[in-house]
C-alpha cells in the first residue's frame, strides 16, 4: 500500500504543469551575496527604528514622572552590545558591518541622555564602571546590566573607564530618574502598540505607520498611560468578579459558562480606558515638550487605515476612530486653555480612585493594544 501511494503520488507530481519560458538560473553565488545583503538591510532597520523609539520615548519617560511615583528607576540613557548578542548569519553582520567584536561597547546614546552629556559615545569600549571590570564575551551585556542596574541603584554619580580611538578616558555620570516602564520593539508588522504593566511594546508596523516623531510620542504616551493609570490592574479585578460568577453557575447549576463572565467582565469600561489613555497621554506629550497641535489627525489615519474603526461598536474594546478625533481635539483646547490661563498641565484625575488600585505586579498575562 504504501510503495502504490508513492507511486501514486510521483505519477501526479510528474503530470504538474510546468513554466514555458526559458529564463536565466539564477546564479547561486549572486542569491547567497544578496541575501547577506538583506540580512544587513534587515537588521540595520531594526536598529534604526530601536534607537528612534527610545530617542522619542527617553523624554516622555522622565518628564511623565508624577503620572510613576510608583514605578520609578535611574537611568543613563545609552545601550551596549558585542558580537554574541547576534546569532547565526546576523552575527557576522554584527561583525563586519557593525564592527562588533568581543568586547562591550556603547552602541546608542540617547541625545538628552546623561550620558550624552558627560561624553560617552556610541563606540566606546566599556572597561570599567566604578572600578568594577567590565567583562567580555558570551554573556557581557547580561552581566554588565546586572553589574549597571545594582551601580545606578547605589551610587549618585557613575564613573566609565573606556577604550575610544585606542586610548584609555575617563566619564562621570549622574543618572536621573525615568518612569520604570521599558521601551520594547517588536517584530511584528501589524500597526500596533500594547502595554502589560510592565513595558511598552511596539511594532515594526506601528514604527512605519507613525513617521513623525510627535506621532510617534502620542503612542508611547498613550501606552504610558495605560501602565500609569493602572489599567491592567483593573482589568484583572474586572476578571476576577466574572471568574467568581463563572464559578458559582458550574456549582450551583452545573453549566459550564466556559469563562462567559470571565471575557465580558475583563471587558468592562474598557472603552473608557482607552479614553483615559488618549487624555492622560495627550498631557504626558505636552509636558514632554511635543507638538500635539495633529493628535486629532493621526486618528483620522487610524480610522483611514482600519475603517472597521470608524463605525461605533458597543461591543468594541476601542472606541470609534471619529469619537477618539473628536475627544482629542477637546482635550488639546482644555490643554491650551489651562497654558493660557498659566495652570498646571495636569490631567483632572481621581487621585483616590486611582490609589485603590495596586501597583502593578511584576509580570502580567493581560496587555492592552492601541
Amino acid at each position: 500500500m504504501q510503495k502504490f501511494t508513492l507511486f501514486l503520488i510521483f505519477i501526479l507530481l510528474a503530470a504538474c504543469v510546468a513554466p514555458t519560458t526559458q529564463r536565466v538560473k539564477p546564479n547561486d553565488a549572486a542569491v547567497a551575496i544578496e541575501a547577506e545583503m538583506q540580512r544587513e538591510i534587515a537588521l540595520k532597520e531594526v536598529l534604526k527604528n530601536q534607537n528612534r523609539l527610545l530617542e522619542v520615548g527617553a523624554p516622555i519617560l522622565e518628564k511623565s514622572l508624577p503620572f510613576c511615583v510608583d514605578r520609578k528607576r535611574k537611568s543613563i540613557g545609552i545601550t551596549f552590545g558585542n558580537k554574541h548578542d547576534y546569532e547565526g548569519e546576523y552575527q557576522g553582520i554584527a561583525i563586519s558591518k557593525l564592527g562588533l567584536g568581543e568586547p562591550l561597547e556603547i552602541t546608542y546614546v540617547i541625545k538628552s541622555s546623561p550620558a550624552a552629556k558627560a561624553g560617552l559615545k556610541v563606540g566606546d569600549i566599556l572597561l570599567s564602571v566604578n572600578g568594577k571590570n567590565i567583562a567580555t564575551g558570551k554573556n557581557a551585556s547580561k552581566n554588565f546590566a546586572k553589574t549597571l542596574k545594582k551601580e545606578i541603584k547605589e551610587n549618585t554619580t557613575l564613573s566609565f573607564e573606556v577604550i575610544r580611538n585606542d586610548l584609555n578616558q575617563s566619564y562621570s555620570v549622574t543618572p536621573i530618574e525615568v518612569c520604570d516602564y521599558p521601551l520594547i520593539l517588536t517584530g511584528d508588522s501589524a500597526v500596533n502598540a500594547f502595554a502589560d504593566g510592565n513595558s511598552i511594546y511596539m511594532t515594526q508596523g506601528m514604527m512605519d505607520f507613525a513617521t513623525a516623531d510627535d506621532e510617534l510620542a502620542l503612542v508611547i504616551a498613550h501606552e504610558l498611560a495605560h501602565n500609569a493609570m493602572r489599567h491592567i490592574d483593573a482589568k484583572r479585578t474586572n476578571a476576577m468578579g466574572g471568574l467568581v460568577i463563572d464559578i458559582l453557575i458550574g456549582v450551583l447549576t452545573g453549566v459550564d459558562t466556559q469563562g462567559m463572565f470571565t471575557q465580558n467582565f475583563a471587558q468592562a469600561h474598557s472603552q473608557e480606558f482607552e479614553s483615559e489613555a488618549d487624555y492622560v497621554g495627550l498631557y504626558m506629550c505636552e509636558i514632554s515638550g511635543y507638538d500635539i497641535t495633529d493628535a486629532a489627525y493621526f486618528w483620522r489615519r487610524m480610522g483611514v487605515k482600519h475603517p472597521g474603526s470608524i463605525e461605533q461598536n458597543h461591543a468594541a474594546t476601542h472606541p470609534s476612530s471619529p469619537e477618539r478625533f473628536v475627544s482629542i481635539e477637546d482635550t488639546i483646547k482644555e490643554i491650551e486653555r489651562k497654558k493660557t490661563l498659566g495652570e498646571e498641565l495636569m490631567p483632572n484625575i481621581d487621585e483616590n480612585e486611582l490609589d485603590n488600585r495596586e501597583r502593578p505586579a511584576e509580570s502580567q498575562a493581560e496587555r492592552i493594544g492601541f
